[in-house]
């Protein structure tokens, strides 16, 4: 029994002798060191996954080899010798105390190398996050074409919107809406800039490459944050058949995370030519909402339908695209409307069970102010439309239109968080916000949709947030001179609207009439209001004290008007509008009633949003036929309430210059001021 102790004693102390411990010491902590170092350039080089484990296994194998030459042979002054074994009994063969000091302060900074190392890892921060542990969050960007000669255009937006269409039926992805990639169409950013964008995980890239008759498809799957590329796939097809890749495209990024894929879900039509089509539509129907992208949205839809008269979502899309027409008033007819209404019944003869019918019946009742019905089909269409962003937009607007303005914030920053980016969610924050005389946030919204290439033309802009914001009009201007820009060579109507209010406000007068007659427009509208131009011209003369050039024009506006609600009796803008031509007539009563029927055809009990705007113009109704204490009424309701009324507006627009010394005026000015 006591001689084993003494045996295991002899052997290391021979392990020492041969320095076989220290060899050992010294390859574990080259062999960590080495590790790590492979560990933190397998991603950035792209080198294989297999990598880490082959040169593990090299170090296993070289860590046998290193304890073998060291027990068998020695390194002398001489040479590489073969290690004397040890004879018991004879003196033992001392190293000099230099060299050994040497060696154990080797071993003590290897040993303190390894543990730096591993508490250097074992901190929560430093742990490298692997890809395939991230949220599977996804966006598709615009295909590349390479072909240099813009002959792939369309396809570089309608197959990314394939793509995303297919990956949403994939159980686990959450894939970003084409409304917040579009924007990265031949971007300069880095995949990682865009991830942290969009807040996304991983990209999609693709390039489309002209080869002949053909066309070469690249897809690249990347880790948006490290900018590895993941998965590769590519294939060479007729231009027939491009969209016939889509499927396969999507089970490769699928099979990246083991995720179970079903095509059979994404069977839009069994017509190939219809389904191109009708992602064609969607890149419009997803675009800046003008009349020019619905009209086009419209033209594919009716053609995919063509193609394939069982298309579900043709009809689904089709019926909002009309209903968009309709609620914008570029077509404010009947026949709209049933446009409308019998693609949702088309809709529901092709798939009675499809929840997407829902949402559009949802947009028909809400364009059509059946906010009760509308709410119902929402209710109905709850999680399972296909489409959540739109979802989100629309009851946001739509609690909007009911005067819940808060309400209305948290559904469209609902559908940012499902689509960052878009521009369109953006600009209804951005309106929201001034409306709720947020102003700061408001300015970054708008700010934020300038920079997202934003050009919607409306009313309710940057330049009306400083006017009613700012003391000033220097702001205003600023702004202005940046939509001019943005616009380019396209002429908007609304800049010569909000450039004579500036003017006005500030006195120029000459200025203004300059405006108006380089406007080629004989009318100025939206959904909101409708200004012959003629009224402007009215407007001008009339403060100047010209009276009987204001009169002519007010009077060429009452023609025009006459004949619009000869038209269109129910149209609350021609009416108010009318109200003001004859309150700068002194025709009084007949401006009261045309004033107080815009206001009954569209109350802001209908229509919040439409209807402070009318209110507005009975306001200024009253004040230009002398009933001063009616206007201040309906300027107190106004400010009472979100709108586009501020003190700073009030006090420098000279709409109300004759209120502005009238003690009940000033007084309101004053308990708002407070607010």
């Amino acid at each position: 029994m006591t001689s084993d102790p003494n045996k295991l004693s002899h052997f290391w102390q021979e392990l020492k002798r041969r320095k076989v411990v220290r060899v050992i010491t010294v390859y574990a902590a080259a062999a960590f060191v080495i590790l790590e170092l492979v560990s933190i350039v397998v991603e950035p080089l792209r080198l294989p996954e297999w990598t880490l484990t082959l040169v593990i296994v090299l170090l296993c194998a070289g860590f046998i080899i290193a304890v073998i030459l060291s027990w068998v042979f020695d390194v002398t002054p001489e040479g590489v010798k073969k290690t004397v074994p040890l004879i018991e009994g004879n003196d033992r063969k001392h190293e000099k105390p230099s060299r050994l000091l040497a060696w154990k302060i080797t071993s003590y900074v290897s040993i303190a190398i390894i543990a730096g190392l591993l508490i250097y890892n074992a901190l929560p921060d430093r742990k490298k996050v692997k890809w395939s542990d991230l949220e599977r969050t996804i966006a598709v960007l615009p295909f590349e074409d390479l072909g240099m000669e813009g002959r792939l255009t369309s396809l570089q937006n309608t197959l990314p919107i394939a793509l995303i269409t297919e990956l949403q039926n994939v159980q686990g992805f959450i894939i970003r809406p084409w409304g917040s990639t579009e924007k990265y169409l031949a971007t300069e950013l880095s995949s990682s800039a865009i991830g942290n964008e969009l807040n996304s995980n991983f990209l999609v890239k693709g390039f489309l490459t002209p080869q002949g008759n053909d066309i070469e498809v690249d897809i690249w799957l990347i880790n948006a944050a490290s900018e590895e590329i993941i998965k590769s796939y590519s294939n060479k097809l007729e231009a027939s058949d491009i969209f016939q890749i889509r499927g396969e495209i999507s089970k490769q990024v699928a099979s990246v995370f083991n995720q179970n894929f079903n095509p059979a879900l994404t069977v839009l039509s069994n017509n190939p030519d219809a389904e191109q089509t009708y992602f064609t539509g969607l890149s419009y129907y997803w675009g800046d909402e003008t009349r020019e992208h619905f009209l086009m949205a419209i033209n594919y839809f009716e053609k995919a339908i063509q193609l394939d008269p069982g298309f579900t979502l043709a009809y689904v899309r089709l019926a909002s695209s009309n209903c968009w027409m309709y609620h914008f008033y570029y077509d404010r007819t009947q026949e709209r409307l049933s446009l409308a209404r019998n693609a949702i019944e088309r809709a529901y003869d092709t798939d009675p069970g499809n929840p997407d019918i829902l949402l559009a019946e949802a947009n028909y009742f809400y364009v059509t102010h059946n906010y009760e019905k509308a709410l119902e089909k929402f209710r109905m269409a709850s999680g399972r439309v296909s489409d959540h962003v739109e979802y989100n937009l629309i009851l946001g607007s739509l609690h909007r239109r009911q005067g819940e303005l808060e309400k209305a914030s948290e559904y469209y920053l609902t559908a940012g968080d499902l689509s960052p980016q878009n521009k369109i969610i953006v600009l209804e924050l951005a309106e929201t916000n001034l409306l709720l005389r947020k102003y700061e946030r408001a300015e970054e919204y708008f700010g934020k949709y300038t920079l997202m290439g934003g050009r919607y033309k409306t009313s309710v802009n940057k330049v009306h947030l400083y006017l009613m914001w700012e003391k000033g009009n220097e702001k205003s201007r600023r702004a202005l001179d940046e939509l001019r820009i943005l616009a380019g060579e396209r002429t908007d109507p609304f800049h010569t609207h909000l450039a004579v209010k500036l003017d006005l406000i500030d006195k120029k007068y000459k200025e203004a009439l300059n405006t108006l007659v380089l406007e080629s427009s004989d009318s100025i509208y939206d959904q909101f209001i409708y200004r012959p131009r003629a009224l402007y011209f009215a407007e001008i003369y009339r403060m100047q004290n010209q009276t009987d050039l204001a009169n002519l024009y007010y009077d060429s506006a009452r023609i025009h008007l006459q004949g619009k609600i000869a038209a269109s009796p129910l149209d609350s803008r021609y009416h108010s509008s009318l109200g003001i031509a004859y309150a700068g007539l002194g025709r009084k009563d007949e401006a009261i009633k045309e004033g107080e029927t815009a206001m009954t055809l569209m109350p802001i009990e209908k229509d919040f949003y439409r209807g402070i705007f009318r209110l507005e113009d009975m306001a200024r109704i009253y004040t230009m036929i002398g009933e001063y204490e009616l206007a201040v009424k309906q300027l107190d309701q106004l400010l009472s309430v979100p709108g586009l009324i501020s003190v700073n507006l009030l006090k420098k627009d000279p709409t109300w210059e004759a209120l502005w010394n009238r003690p009940e005026f000033v007084r309101l000015l004053e308990v708002y001021s407070e607010h």
